[in-house]
């Protein structure tokens, strides 16, 4: 089965708004494609995909990072990368410096997929700002496209991301985002924002794009602010998609959906699940980062 496939079972069924049988084909797809694909990835050549010229004339990079505890997995997560049915100029794997003292080992364990044109790059350790921050600073021309190292990709998630920016050249498109949710003029706590944004049609100031789904971010857009390392590490090292947010706010940049019913992201079983995203919400991390940056930039939503 196609991982596109996957996904367009997974949305057919959330038409019917039933929790449990969500949940149940959720965990369903996410063990079959977790146990089927690396075999389905072996047997199947990478068939090339269109070139992303043809959606835009600008270079497309598609940019993540990882961290040792994931290696593992990553695999998967790449193969879905390397087989979208739009080609990416490049992808950028960026990858803390300080946590891979062996880099030979390391290179040649990741040969099969710098061959087919991943590109291994690394940098100091700026947690999970590493996804979008060198690739920006060091493409400022091009679209940056950001995706999760623990989220097993449809294939047709670049393209559908460059579709609806060709429709709203001047919004971040993202395939999954949170909408906040206010009361008597004030953002309240992040775990009380609507979900999923599930039926959110058109660009919209209050969504919050989450990494997980793929995020794609137009060129200027966003101010020079976005790339001030020092701030970001003192008031909002550890959520980097909320520092997105409120760098998009201060620009008056909207956010803008693939898809008013997208389906919830397929995980990689064993990713290390637990981490610095559940931490966030779990221990209400996001909430004292979000007001931390609002207050430093004196933003008033």
């Amino acid at each position: 089965m196609r991982v596109e496939n996957a996904y367009k079972i997974e949305k057919y069924v959330s038409k019917f708004h039933i929790h449990a049988l969500d949940m149940l084909i959720w965990y369903l797809l996410r063990f079959y494609l977790n146990m089927r694909l690396p075999k389905y990835y072996k047997k199947h050549e990478v068939v090339e995909g269109r070139s992303a010229k043809e959606y835009t004339n600008r270079d497309v990079v598609l940019s993540l990072t990882t961290y040792p505890k994931r290696m593992d997995t990553l695999p998967i997560v790449l193969e879905s990368l390397l087989r979208q049915t739009v080609r990416p100029t490049s992808i950028q794997l960026w990858l803390a410096e300080e946590q891979y003292p062996d880099k030979e080992t390391l290179l040649r364990d990741m040969k099969p997929y710098t061959d087919r044109g991943l590109e291994i790059l690394f940098c100091d350790d700026l947690k999970s700002h590493k996804k979008y921050y060198y690739s920006m600073k060091n493409n400022p021309d091009a679209i940056v496209v950001t995706v999760d190292d623990d989220i097993i990709y449809p294939e047709n998630m670049l393209e559908e991301l460059l579709k609806t920016h060709r429709e709203y050249p001047d919004c971040v498109v993202a395939h999954r985002a949170h909408k906040m949710k206010k009361e008597n003029g004030t953002v309240l706590p992040y775990n009380n924002w609507y979900y999923r944004a599930m039926g959110c049609i058109g660009p919209n100031l209050y969504l919050c794009a989450t990494g997980c789904g793929g995020c794609l971010y137009p060129p200027k857009l966003l101010p020079e602010e976005i790339l001030n390392r020092e701030v970001f590490k003192e008031i909002c090292f550890f959520a980097d998609d909320i520092w997105l947010k409120c760098m998009e706010y201060i620009n008056k940049v909207p956010v803008v959906l693939t898809g008013a019913n997208n389906p919830e992201v397929i995980s990689v079983i064993g990713s290390n699940e637990g981490g610095l995203a559940q931490s966030n919400v779990e221990d209400n991390k996001n909430d004292l980062q979000f007001r931390a940056v609002s207050e430093y930039y004196n933003i008033k939503w």
